[in-house]
């Protein structure tokens, strides 16, 4: 049952949010159609059949990040989320660096991704493929205004959002499951086979580690609930179950809609699966018997769906990280205003969205091909650091807390989080790879950049302002928070 609450510090006045209204912006911002669509096809041509193995697998490291995550929040219910934690156990500037490098690596993934939308709607909607000033220009305009629709429900008010991403989630939800039943029910091209879930030989089972980059990657997102807790009823509970249900719900669909898509194709016809340009349109027209004319319009518009539900997502989640950041004066203050008649951070949410639509566009006209994938790759890697970095803070906390006599689980502190960061160093290792090829060459160097983005702002930060640092931690966890901490900030900090 939801509450209604007016605070000071947090946006206002909300109705608060249920455990189902706290786990949609995760699963949402996920978007498994998107990647479904456009990643198992990748992941064939690397690992053969075995994609849902692969799933299954990154499913299961990525529930260790889950959880080390859900156990900060279960303490210190945070609009700051990571900042908070990492601040608790790392210290500010370590936790001011990293939210820089994430905040920063969000921004640079959305701006591939919404010139990726404004490309996929002019190509597939206008059906203008050409290339050229004139397509580069209708190209930034679908995208500014796309972002303008994917930024009102944020600004308008939590549940009206959580309420758009719901609807939107449902039905990206109900295709992937509809066409998975299809073709699994009646049995796959080729019969069902255990094949998908056996490790891959010969060159593919040296390419299955790329592949799990991919899968990994596939999962981010899910953290979109942990910035929630301040307008969430019972955050230390229902924001763990958010964290933990967006990693095991899109897990399942990724499972389920990879075998199904590999099964529509048959085991032996895998290469022709990887080189189909929409395999789910084609798996679509084959189990579901209808015309290609419609398949494809509607997977379009399926896909259409999966990208708005996990932007708007984004976009919520982004904007309060950024409003707790301000709240904390670790960036500018204007960040913490709050809308005078929604009373949500609307500041937060174009300050956001504004950079990311300015760098999409700015990469349609100097490198429109790889703008959809190098921006993303480049800045995925920013938010796999802060994940990282969570993991290892949630082990150097619990022995903080034991020094003050607060027990916890050493498996759930200790243990997961090390596999967590275990999982993740593939990811990194993609990133920070030589000889990639292409504009990929650049990766390495750029990821370091991200890097030094937030280590250079934290020395100025602590150099120009050291009564921020000082004052920050008690700022970032809230009050609600602290009133549970069992180790609250000292009253001097709170000033």
């Amino acid at each position: 049952m939801s509450t209604t609450t007016v605070r000071p510090d947090s946006p206002e006045p909300t109705k608060k949010l249920g455990a189902l209204g706290v786990l949609m912006p995760g699963v949402a911002q996920i978007a498994p159609a998107f990647n479904l669509f456009f990643t198992t096809a990748v992941m064939a041509s690397l690992a053969g059949p075995s994609v849902p193995l692969v799933f299954l697998i990154s499913m299961v490291g990525m529930l260790a990040t889950a959880l080390s995550l859900a156990q900060f929040s279960s303490v210190y219910p945070s609009a700051g989320s990571f900042v908070t934690y990492i601040s608790r156990a790392l210290g500010v500037r370590v936790a001011t660096a990293i939210g820089v490098i994430t905040i920063v690596g969000y921004m640079v993934t959305f701006g591939g991704l919404y010139i990726f939308a404004g490309q996929y709607i002019v190509a597939n909607v206008f059906g203008i493929t050409a290339t050229g000033v004139g397509t580069n220009l209708l190209t930034v305009g679908i995208t500014l205004a796309y972002g303008v629709i994917v930024t009102v429900p944020v600004i308008v008010g939590l549940q009206f959002g959580v309420r758009v991403t719901v609807v939107l989630y449902l039905i990206e939800v109900a295709v992937i499951v509809v066409i998975s039943l299809a073709v699994v029910l009646q049995g796959g091209a080729e019969g069902l086979s255990a094949a998908p879930f056996t490790w891959p030989t010969g060159t593919e089972a040296t390419n299955v580690f790329i592949t799990f980059g991919l899968a990994v990657v596939a999962f981010g997102g899910f953290e979109a609930s942990a910035p929630l807790a301040e307008e969430t009823d019972n955050p230390r509970r229902n924001v763990p179950i958010g964290l933990v249900g967006s990693v095991l719900i899109s897990g399942f669909l990724y499972v389920l809609g990879s075998y199904a898509v590999v099964s529509a194709f048959g085991v032996s016809k895998v290469a022709e699966f990887a080189k189909d340009p929409n395999p789910f349109a084609t798996a679509t027209v084959r189990f579901l018997h209808v015309s290609s004319s419609f398949a494809v319009p509607f997977l379009v518009a399926v896909f259409l769906v999966s990208l708005t539900s996990s932007y708007i997502s984004a976009n919520t989640q982004t904007a309060r990280v950024l409003f707790a950041g301000a709240r904390g004066r670790l960036w500018p203050a204007a960040l913490d205003r709050l809308h005078p008649r929604f009373g949500t951070p609307w500041v937060a949410a174009v300050a956001f969205v504004v950079p990311s639509l300015v760098l999409g566009c700015v990469m349609q006209f100097a490198d429109p091909g790889d703008a959809g994938s190098v921006l993303p790759t480049l800045g995925i890697f920013g938010v796999v650091v802060m994940y990282f970095v969570t993991n290892l803070a949630l082990i150097v906390e619990f022995f903080k807390l034991r020094r003050n006599g607060v027990a916890k689980n050493p498996v759930l502190w200790i243990v997961v989080p090390i596999i967590g960061m275990l999982v993740l160093l593939i990811p990194v290792w993609g990133n920070l790879r030589p000889g990639q090829g292409g504009a990929f060459d650049l990766m390495p160097l750029l990821s370091i950049l991200l890097i030094a983005v937030g280590v250079v702002y934290t020395i100025v930060l602590a150099v120009t302002r050291p009564q921020v640092l000082a004052a920050a931690p008690a700022l970032l966890e809230g009050a609600e928070a602290i009133e549970g901490d069992p180790v609250p900030p000292v009253a001097s900090q709170r000033a």
